[in-house]
């Protein structure tokens, strides 16, 4: 499940990106990302994939059952498709137009690769984390019933957001 809908319940046309991104991942290594990942502190398949990659390990995530009757070129060109995809900003995923365009050989990886690594600049999440800090200091007592105004709402938030935001967390620098 995309993280923008797990957290949000924003369904985007990128969380079936990052959908298939999964469903990659799975096919290479032959393990659901549903099972249990001891692994070292993962958490998903994703964690372990990354994981890997910080070791410079991504062929320990071929299925063994393969044996060595697999291109790794193909391989590597699948995995690093699928992190493309399981990006945790919906805006540094490719369009699926552009995965299939990739896999059939008619895109350079790397040319996706330098496109989505736009990073935004530290005034964005500055003002992000501003505003949220912002609404915590002026929140009332209210309760999770009351209605959010039309008012209230802005490209940050909607009237589905009833949860806190935990501005120590380290989520928002991964996405910006």
């Amino acid at each position: 499940m995309a993280p923008e809908y797990a957290m949000h319940g924003y369904l985007t046309d990128k969380a079936d990106v990052y959908s298939f991104g999964i469903v990659a991942l799975e096919i290479v290594c032959g393990k659901s990302n549903s099972m249990n990942w001891p692994k070292e502190g993962c958490f998903s398949l994703v964690d372990w994939v990354h994981l890997l990659k910080e070791k410079g390990n991504l062929m320990d995530l071929v299925d063994e059952r393969l044996g060595k009757d697999f291109k790794k070129d193909e391989v590597m060109i699948m995995i690093n498709v699928a992190l493309l995809c399981t990006q945790v900003s919906p805006l540094h995923r490719p369009t699926m137009a552009s995965v299939v365009s990739i896999l059939e050989g008619k895109t350079d990886l790397q040319e996706m690769v330098s496109d989505t690594s736009q990073v935004l600049d530290g005034n964005k999440l500055e003002v992000i984390q501003q505003y949220y800090h912002l609404r915590e200091k002026n929140k009332t007592h209210e309760t999770q019933e009351e209605s959010i105004s039309m008012c209230e709402t802005s490209a940050f938030m909607s009237d589905t957001d009833l949860y806190s935001v935990n501005m120590d967390s380290s989520y928002l620098e991964k996405i910006y």
